[in-house]
């Protein structure tokens, strides 16, 4: 996926005077620019508001609000954690801090609802039909990756979360093969194990289902099926509320689709009811 910083230098020499003050302040500061309507970017660069349109259509975007996503999505690659700091120092109390927090999860997670229902269907068919499934969260995503493998042990046998096996993510799936399904859970920046472990399950003709921050990202290119959701672009390192709200989505469908593992999540739930 090419960056927007990349694609503003390869055409700056083609923007118009107003475009070039546009490129120059969204390239200097897009943690302020990706926030701010067409109608505040205009103003505080001193261009008019179809300058702003016109921008957006030049970078390949079809308006503004898709451009606005995209440079939302650059925060991930772009934002240090001293960089998300600063963010948080502008908000004046702790309570301001909390409920912006909220509300961008409360955005991100009502983004979910646009995820294609076939493909969360695919997804749970591959769990079901699969030989063996691993699951892997890089980094902070770890959360996510157990998580799921949580639900996903109560309603199927052979689930093995790589989190939590103690060894690198490639040695886990050195016996993965056609059959089997890898599923990948991760988030700028991705690492080289990660990409290292996705590219073997390929070279084995493993399924790969991804959940990233897009859907030519490099893990998603990578998979058969992949998943968008937002990590969060704010906090610390932003949260993972949408992205486990959505390995509950898959959880719910994987249930719905089969009485026998409904009845499973109740022999569960029953069974700590009557240890109480």
């Amino acid at each position: 996926m090419k960056r927007i910083n990349e694609a503003i230098a390869e055409k700056m020499n083609d923007f118009t005077r107003g475009q070039k003050l546009l490129a120059t302040f969204i390239s200097e500061h897009c943690d302020k620019a990706a926030f701010m309507s067409s109608f505040e970017l205009a103003a505080f660069t001193g261009v008019s508001q179809s300058t702003v349109i016109r921008f957006s259509n030049a970078m390949g975007y079809n308006g503004y609000a898709e451009f606005q996503e995209a440079l939302q999505t650059e925060l991930k690659y772009r934002l240090t954690t001293l960089e998300r700091f600063e963010l948080l120092s502008e908000q004046p109390t702790d309570a301001d801090v909390v409920s912006e927090i909220a509300l961008c999860d409360a955005r991100n997670i009502k983004k979910n609802a646009g995820t294609s229902s076939d493909a969360l269907k695919n997804i749970a068919t591959r769990i079901m039909l699969s030989s063996r499934v691993y699951v892997y969260g890089q980094g902070a995503a770890s959360a996510a990756a157990v998580y799921l493998s949580h639900y996903l042990r109560n309603m199927l046998p052979n689930i093995s979360c790589i989190n939590q096996l103690g060894i690198d993510p490639l040695s886990s799936v050195a016996q993965i093969e056609n059959g089997d399904l890898l599923i990948c859970i991760s988030f700028p920046v991705h690492t080289d194990a990660t990409l290292d472990m996705l590219e073997f399950a390929k070279s084995r003709d493993a399924g790969i289902v991804s959940i990233s921050e897009s859907k030519d990202s490099q893990v998603a290119v990578l998979s058969d099926v992949s998943l968008v959701s937002e990590c969060g672009d704010y906090g610390i390192n932003g949260t993972l509320a949408p992205v486990i709200s959505l390995c509950g989505a898959i959880i719910s469908i994987l249930a719905r689709s089969d009485d026998r593992f409904k009845n499973k999540l109740n022999s569960v739930s029953e069974t700590y009811k009557n240890r109480r």
